[in-house]
């Protein structure tokens, strides 16, 4: 029930506090004496549009406060629906501006319009003469047979239990929507997923692959060069190695003159060592390349595939298509597991 009412610049009023003692209270008054700017006044509370056009003083907000004894009237679900602090004594205010701009607020947290209306729809009812339309609302009859009846520990239970149904109901229903969408991309979840199994990706070999088939595609180029450099090592009368080996004796006989030549006697040897350990590699790596056209067919329709799934998935890695292969996957996972989810809840 409304318990206090208090008004600021609104209409003929400056300032007016008025309480509501429990009972019946009636206002009385001639014509003009305001009776019905306290209704309007009070509309302003449960929603109604209003306009620079109800202040008094232009130059200063309008201000409607009105307290309500809720505790009778089973709106602990509308206050946790709006997400607004659930309080017996509530205080509704609405604030009028010098530009006609409206806000409005429960227990001081902001709300809208509409949500206003429908908190004051369910604390105040404002009738004229012969109205009896909410008599016929189904609601309103519904409520009172709620009142009467004096069950409201069953009532909020029932009520809480009904909200729960209808999240697990909407819930399935999304979930049947999900399956039907689903199945329909299943069948191509699964090729593209076969495909991508099928291809078996290995991480890097990629860029084995392609190493190795530039080698083999410039086979001839990198044989005859591995040839000319071996043969300048080491084949022909005057290669390196033998030049070298001239340079190394001629140095190892005067070395007993000066240690630093002995040093660099030792150097020498090094190096003709080495050189000649490179031109064996050489030898050996210029006869085991040859042009091998069964292996590079093999090869290039290989890094065909790979390329090709890299184009139709948009990516650039063999990594990339690995992920993509493991998404798809539990794509298809997700969708088998709809079912069972969607039989447990429908048995709930």
């Amino acid at each position: 029930m409304l318990t206090h009412l208090n008004i600021k610049n609104y209409a003929l009023i400056d300032e007016l506090n008025i309480a509501f003692s429990d009972g019946l209270t009636i206002i009385t008054g001639e014509t003009g004496a305001g009776k019905s700017i306290l209704l309007g006044a009070l509309s302003l509370i449960i929603g109604q549009r209003a306009d620079t056009g109800v202040l008094q003083d232009k130059t200063c907000k309008c201000i409607v406060e009105a307290t309500f004894r809720i505790k009778d009237y089973l709106l602990e679900a509308f206050f946790k629906q709006n997400e607004l602090d659930y309080a017996d004594e509530t205080l509704i205010r609405r604030e009028i501006s010098t530009e006609g701009k409206s806000r409005a607020f429960v227990n001081d947290t902001p709300v809208t319009l509409s949500v206003l209306k429908e908190l004051g729809e369910k604390l105040i009812d404002i009738h004229s003469q012969h109205e009896t339309m909410t008599l016929n609302e189904s609601a309103f009859q519904l409520e009172l047979l709620d009142v009467y009846a004096g069950q409201r520990p069953l009532l909020s239970e029932y009520q809480k239990e009904y909200r729960q149904f209808m999240r697990e109901q909407q819930f399935l229903n999304e979930l049947v929507e999900r399956e039907i969408r689903s199945k329909k991309d299943l069948d191509y979840f699964k090729f593209q997923f076969e495909e991508l199994e099928d291809a078996d990706l290995k991480p890097g070999e990629q860029i084995v692959l392609e190493q190795e088939l530039e080698m083999l595609n410039n086979a001839e180029e990198i044989k005859l060069n591995l040839s000319k450099a071996h043969f300048a090592l080491s084949a022909g009368d005057q290669n390196i190695l033998v030049s070298l080996n001239e340079v190394k004796i001629r140095i190892a006989n005067i070395g007993k003159y000066n240690p630093l030549i002995n040093e660099l006697n030792s150097r020498l040897t090094s190096s003709w060592i080495e050189l000649k350990d490179i031109a064996s590699e050489l030898e050996n790596l210029e006869q085991e390349i040859n042009y091998q056209p069964d292996r590079t067919e093999e090869l290039t329709l290989r890094l065909d595939t790979i390329y090709r799934l890299q184009n139709k998935h948009q990516v650039k890695t063999i990594e990339e298509l690995i992920h993509v292969r493991k998404s798809l996957e539990k794509k298809i996972e997700e969708i088998d597991s709809l079912e069972g989810e969607i039989n447990r809840l429908t048995k709930e």
